[in-house]
Formats: structure tokens, sequence, C-alpha cells
């Protein structure tokens, strides 16, 4: 194992790039941090991001398999495959890794509106609106909006 203060230093600038846009050179710095520390599943699960961010899927999920692997904590990498898993209609595989994510953070606002959405597509109506009116109570704006467009009180 290398140094890692050395890695953490390379994804701190991963993930600066990552949320300029720049995916490829994330890439590059987050894999640097990588083989310096070879267990760092975050910056696994943001390499994950970055490929997910450039379509390459299978990659994605890979990454974010071994982050999960490394550290059954990571609440935002649960997340990031909930979201990989929904783009793959994958709807009850996000609906798992949602769910996770929120045994974690019960206040993970994202999750919920994502999970709610994911209910709604597998047919669980009450479920769905449930998870998205929790959502919209905890600042989710986007939920907030849809509910407000349907005159739902949330």
């Amino acid at each position: 194992m290398g140094n890692p203060l050395q890695a953490n230093h390379y994804f701190e600038m991963g993930l600066r790039l990552l949320q300029a846009g720049d995916c490829q050179n994330a890439i590059d710095l987050l894999s640097i941090a990588i083989d310096l520390d070879s267990r760092f599943g975050e910056a696994y699960g943001y390499r994950g991001l970055a490929y997910f961010n450039l379509g390459t899927y299978q990659e994605a999920m890979d990454n974010y398999d071994i982050a999960l692997s490394l550290d059954s904590s990571l609440e935002k990498v649960y997340f990031f495959r909930g979201i990989l898993h929904l783009q793959l209609s994958r709807y009850q595989d996000a609906v798992n890794d949602f769910t996770v994510a929120l045994e974690w953070d019960n206040h993970f606002a994202d999750a919920y509106y994502y999970r709610g959405i994911c209910r709604g597509l597998l047919d669980e109506q009450k479920g769905a609106l449930l998870d998205i009116k929790f959502a919209a109570q905890l600042g989710n704006r986007i939920a907030q909006k849809v509910l407000n467009e349907k005159g739902v009180v949330w």
C-alpha cells in the first residue's frame, strides 16, 4: 500500500475535476489515488460516478461494487448505483440500493425521491407517494415541484 495522504490528495483533486465535469481527467487522478491505496473505497465510488457520467456503465458498476465491498457504509455509492440501476431499468435493484442508502442516512432527500420514482415504475403507488412526499419535506425541490403541480399536500 502506498501513502494514504498522497492518495487523499489525488482523490480531492479528482473530485474537483469531477465536479467541474472533466470526467476523464477525474478518472485518471482517482486511479492514481487507488494505486496509492487499493482499499480506498470512496475513490472507487467516485471513479464509478465519473464512468457513469461518460456513459460507460459496466465500468461504473464494477467500481461501485468494489467500493461497497471495501466499505459498506458509503451511502452515496449506494445512491450512485441506484441511479445506474434506474438508468438500466432495473427498478427493484434501484429500490434496494436507495433503501440501503437511507438506512445509512435517513435524511437523504434525493434517495427518497428516486426510490419513489422507482416504486412508481413498479406500480407501488402508495410507497412512491410516501417517498416523494418525504423527499419534499426534506427539501428536494423536484419533489416539491411535482407535488405542487399535482396539488398534493406534502
